[in-house]
């Protein structure tokens, strides 16, 4: 989405009549689009466990297992139990972050357990649709700090990789489908903190972001363009202090309606008083450089070595080798451009060149040139270190003083001498007379120069730093004038964009807050963001009554919460997120009786095409769920000594639908007929809900994504439909159901299948044995044992 999101702004950027530097502005401040906008788009993920050791509440290491695919989970335990532990880990493992953290200090960010003294670690288990295996995301603590962790995803069949590289973490920030306690009681924030958490939850982040980077944008070239009108009264004072001809100068020209900035620019430099050249001459002679002496010394050194010994090599066998292959080589090439004259080049003989001494004449050649080696090797040694010392010093610079281009010149002179020891002499010694001369011009022209900028150097100082300022806020005006524009038309675009995104979430919370509301006489109509800046606030359509109210201030805490989760839940369970789960913590307090009623329909509602957890301490929501009949799955976080930490289910549909069959059972005095058709409606939900089970385990083992595995239980009307779907993953094999059943476990499984498929009533099942009950417990229980 946050691609999504990125290309609607590009398009109607592309589409607008701002200039293409105001489009640039909105382009660089939007940046580049989320990372999810450049990663694969995830499968559809969903919760499966969640291992915990040395976190928070948890000591040794301890499992809870999740319901897979759709469906609501209700995790339960007394305040202090783990429970909540188990939710910030989830929390923690797919964000890094714990919302019960943010903003507080160190002693609030305490996450190791104290009785379990190995480093802490979370292991969060996720079943992606089209995978055999669930994938898990490991983060394990390093340090003593909150941050000092490691975090990686391992799924099947890959190699594990950083969580951050995964493609998680885009789709997390924006659909981050956690409502922490903490969160949900922000709600109460100040009105700006409502419309930024809403906002949030919209996915408008990204432009909020962008707009804000606009606006500072704005301000910094506004500072530009107006900071040199602030500080030009200030620079005024200090030049007409000055006694100086160059000061006053600038004083006129300062007060012009548009100040010359390039001759400001030229006091600045100092040549109002001096000529331009006089001033440049003194600069370049106050800067001039010369080779050190150690240098040119060394570099006469190694020219004197060099010619020593080529002269020690002059006469000998090499040099004369050298000689001889050089006059051999020379009468190659004569013949070679004539090759039809045969007469020596020497003495005219003639028919002395021909094939054969030519032939005669290389193989010589390359003779004596492996024997004149040592002779060319001393020339070319010699000649580099000649071209070194001369390259010591470079041209004459131009506009120095005639003492040191004189200097300079003879210098340079050297370059005519062949004599190697009379150049290395003589290169030395004029050197040495550069160096003196140009040391005392550079000396001098110092001095002049400090003595002719004295005076204005003060006043210059502050003049150039007024011109950098100008020329600064000259260069800011047009951008300042497009930072404008570009934050006008993006401020309008999101607000278009913000509202098209809140009326089908608003039209949601709406259905959600009148299933949570119950008996409220709070009415909510149209919910809309509104504002910029600090004036931004979430505008509720309150109603007492059918009395216009002042928003949130006639509200209950637990109207206010009930309110958090309509506009949550929406947002959370858009079909443009890929996580199909929703974490919820402690939804319940502050809500009476009749919101908790409505809050476990709204849940079981979204639990029909999400994964729910809620996880609770206040029992009202289980007891809610139990007594509405809405299916659940009910945990219990237990906490012994020591932070030992145990999870027990303490409801499941077949359980509950096989309690209640006993409990109806055994009641005396019912009217005549009322268990006789109950019971067995009840067994039979007992024996479809174990088929179920069984169906969506297989179908999700072989990687079916679970909205298509939805999409097949759902086309299975009948009870043999089901179990065909269980067992064979084809409806169609209704017929062949019993037969398995009778072969799988036995007669009685199959008499039992047969009496709660035909609704044989109590007398039916009582004749699949002395106790039907137990037997229709003892079939689900190896339907559960089934993969």
């Amino acid at each position: 989405m946050p691609s999504t999101l990125h290309e609607t702004i590009q398009a109607r950027l592309t589409a607008s009549a701002l200039s293409p530097s105001a489009k640039a502005l909105v382009t660089e401040a939007m940046g580049a689009p989320e990372a999810v906008g450049s990663q694969p788009s995830l499968p559809h993920a969903y919760l499966k466990a969640v291992t915990v050791r040395g976190f928070r509440g948890i000591g040794r290491t301890t499992r809870l297992d999740i319901p897979a695919g759709p469906g609501l989970t209700l995790i339960t335990g007394r305040n202090g139990s783990g429970k909540s532990s188990f939710a910030e880990a989830i929390e923690v493992a797919l964000t890094g972050e714990n919302s019960r953290w943010a903003g507080k200090s160190q002693v609030w960010q305490t996450f190791q357990n104290v009785h379990e003294t190995g480093a802490a670690e979370i292991e969060l288990e996720m079943l992606f649709d089209g995978d055999r295996e669930p994938s898990v995301i490991g983060h394990r603590w390093t340090g003593s700090k909150v941050d000092e962790t490691v975090s990686t995803l391992s799924r099947p069949g890959r190699t594990p990789m950083p969580l951050k590289e995964s493609g998680l973490t885009g789709p997390m920030t924006l659909f981050r489908p956690f409502l922490p306690y903490s969160e949900l009681s922000k709600v109460l924030d100040r009105p700006t903190g409502l419309y930024e958490n809403i906002a949030k939850i919209l996915g408008m982040a990204p432009v909020s972001q962008a707009i804000d980077r606009l606006k500072r944008e704005v301000k910094e070239q506004e500072m530009a363009v107006k900071q040199p009108a602030v500080l030009l009264p200030s620079l005024l004072t200090e030049l007409e202090q000055i006694s100086d001809p160059r000061a006053a100068e600038a004083v006129a020209l300062l007060r012009q309606r548009a100040p010359d900035l390039d001759r400001l620019e030229v006091l600045v430099s100092g040549r109002s008083a001096q000529t331009a050249e006089e001033t440049e001459t003194l600069r370049k002679t106050a800067e001039l450089s010369f080779p050190q002496a150690a240098a040119i010394r060394e570099a006469a050194q190694r020219l004197l070595a060099a010619a020593g010994t080529v002269a020690a090599l002059s006469g000998t066998d090499a040099e004369n080798a050298r000689h001889r292959a050089d006059l051999l080589q020379r009468a190659l090439a004569h013949h070679t451009r004539r090759p039809f004259d045969d007469s020596c080049p020497v003495c005219a003989a003639p028919q002395r060149i021909d094939a054969a001494w030519v032939e005669q004449a290389e193989r010589e050649i390359v003779r004596l040139r492996d024997e004149a080696e040592a002779a060319d090797r001393a020339h070319a040694e010699r000649r580099a270190v000649r071209d070194a010392l001369l390259g010591l010093v470079g041209a004459v610079p131009a506009g120095l003083p005639a003492p040191v281009r004189e200097a300079w010149s003879a210098l340079l002179a050297c370059r005519e001498i062949d004599d190697d020891a009379e150049l290395a002499r003589r290169f030395e010694e004029r050197a040495e007379r550069l160096r003196e001369t140009g040391t005392n011009a550079a000396q001098e022209a110092q001095r002049r120069l400090a003595e002719l900028d004295e005076v204005w150097r003060r006043g210059s100082l502050a003049l150039a730093g007024w011109v950098s300022t100008a020329r600064a806020g000259i260069a800011a005006k047009p951008r300042h004038a497009e930072a404008k524009k570009a934050v006008a038309w993006l401020r309008r675009v999101h607000d278009e964009i913000r509202d098209e995104r809140m009326t089908p979430h608003a039209q949601q919370s709406a259905l959600y807050w009148q299933a949570l509301r119950q008996e409220s006489n709070v009415s909510l109509g149209p919910i809309q963001l509104t504002g910029t800046g600090n004036m931004r606030r979430l505008q509720l359509d309150v109603t007492v009554d059918d009395a216009p109210a002042a928003g949130l201030g006639v509200m209950s805490q637990g109207e206010l919460h009930a309110l958090a989760l309509s506009l949550f839940l929406p947002r959370a369970a858009t079909s443009e997120s890929p996580f199909r789960f929703v974490v919820i913590d402690d939804p319940v307090q502050s809500m009476d009786p009749g919101k908790v009623d409505g809050l476990a329909k709204t849940l079981s509602l979204v639990a029909q095409t999400r994964q729910v957890v809620v996880f609770t301490h206040d029992t009202r929501l289980s007891d809610a769920v139990t007594r509405l009949a809405l299916p659940a799955t009910i945990l219990e976080v237990m906490r012994k000594e020591r932070s030992i930490v145990s999870v027990v289910e303490t409801n499941d549909p077949i359980n509950r639908a096989l309690r209640d069959a006993r409990d109806l059972a055994r009641t005396p005095g019912l009217p005549t007929g009322v268990a006789d058709t109950v019971v067995p409606g009840l067994c039979r939900i007992a024996i479809e809900a174990a088929f179920l089970g069984l169906a969506r385990r297989r179908l999700a083992a072989a990687g079916v994504g679970y909205d298509d595995v939805e999409s097949a239980v759902a086309s299975a009307k009948k009870l043999n439909q089901i179990a065909a779907l269980a067992l064979f993953g084809d409806i169609r094999r209704a017929g062949d159901v019993i037969g398995w059943l009778r072969q799988a476990y036995g007669g009685w499984a199959a008499n039992v299948f047969t009496a709660c498929l035909h609704g044989a009533g109590r007398d039916g099942l009582r004749a699949t044995g002395n106790d039907p009950i137990e037997l229709v417990g003892r079939l689900a229980r190896k339907l559960k044992e089934e993969r």
